[in-house]
């Protein structure tokens, strides 16, 4: 026989470990891990040798084992309803005034809840209106800056329209031989070109 081989013994103590987390209400895994301490084994070894051989040998112990968990999950479910401890041995029924204070601080975190959930509208309404007033300063800005943008460049329009008129201006007293310090007179007539005008000569100064 091999030094690893598993005995009766130790199925037996297999099953007991097991049995017992499945009436309450424990996983088999944790059974094979609290079995795996007490044989000396690996989990995965108790696990291989409970699926393997010895469920198969406690079906009807498993069974009962199911069941006795099921009985006490709904022991302790009514214990629980009836306000009282289902591990605790002088676990009693709720009397009508045990009920009454029951139901008056359920309707209490009832109202709780209500209040949040309506103190939580309220601030959501405050931020929505406060993006809506912000989204509002948003678009008036932009019309601000679009409209900024048309004055600039109508302005610098107006400022290259001086400059060209002044610089042909120049061009004109250089060309005449004209000293630019002397003083001259020029006009822009309606097609937009540049006219002498002689000093002694009366003219009317366009606005």
């Amino acid at each position: 026989m091999r030094q690893d081989a598993w005995t009766t013994e130790d199925d037996s103590a297999l099953a007991e470990v097991v049995l017992k987390h499945i009436r309450d209400g424990s996983t088999q895994l944790a059974g094979f891990n609290e079995a795996s301490r007490r044989l000396g084994r690996t989990a995965a070894a108790c696990g291989f040798r409970w699926n393997a051989c010895v469920r198969k040998q406690y079906r009807k112990q498993i069974e009962l084992a199911k069941e006795d968990r099921k009985e006490k999950k709904s022991q302790k479910i009514q214990a629980q309803l009836e306000g009282g401890d289902y591990d605790h041995p002088t676990a009693t029924l709720m009397s009508w005034a045990q009920v009454l204070r029951f139901l008056r601080q359920e309707k209490n975190t009832a109202q709780q809840w209500a209040s949040r959930w309506r103190a939580a509208q309220r601030e959501s309404n405050e931020w929505k209106s406060k993006y809506d007033h912000l989204n509002r300063e948003s678009s008036q800005m932009r019309e601000e800056l679009q409209r900024l943008r048309k004055d600039y460049e109508t302005m610098a329009a107006d400022h290259r329209a001086l400059v060209d008129i002044v610089e042909r201006a120049r061009k004109a007293a250089f060309l005449d031989g004209d000293d630019m310090s002397a003083g001259f007179i020029y006009r822009i007539d309606e097609y937009g070109n540049l006219e002498r005008v002689n000093p002694d000569e009366p003219h009317q100064q366009a606005e």
